[in-house]
């Protein structure tokens, strides 16, 4: 579901890392999973997704995108503040979600 929200709001992104940058606003993807069911079998995978936004100037634009992406798929999300990292030249805005798969 990552991918999906990340690839409708046009954000170019990669999952853990991005090793060349594109010079544009891009993301990098975590999906931490855990399970659960009854009787021992795992049918109930609960997601806990990160998307780190790496911005070159402030982006307000790509914000409102994965933000109306994420709203779209009913996603109660949370987004930290906006921070200037020295070391890549590039503000970066983290948003963390979750979202349970039942099988």
């Amino acid at each position: 579901m990552i991918e999906e929200v990340l690839s409708a709001s046009n954000i170019p992104a990669s999952e853990s890392r991005f090793p060349d940058p594109p010079s544009v606003t891009y993301a990098v993807w975590f999906d931490d999973v855990s399970t659960d069911g009854p009787d021992g079998i795992n049918r109930i995978f609960t997601h806990n997704g990160t998307i780190e936004l790496y911005e070159p100037t402030k982006d307000d634009a790509a914000e409102v995108a994965l933000e109306a992406e994420l709203n779209a798929r009913k996603l109660r999300w949370t987004k930290q503040a906006r921070y200037w990292l020295s070391s890549v030249q590039r503000y970066q805005v983290i948003y963390e979600f979750s979202y349970i798969v039942k099988q």
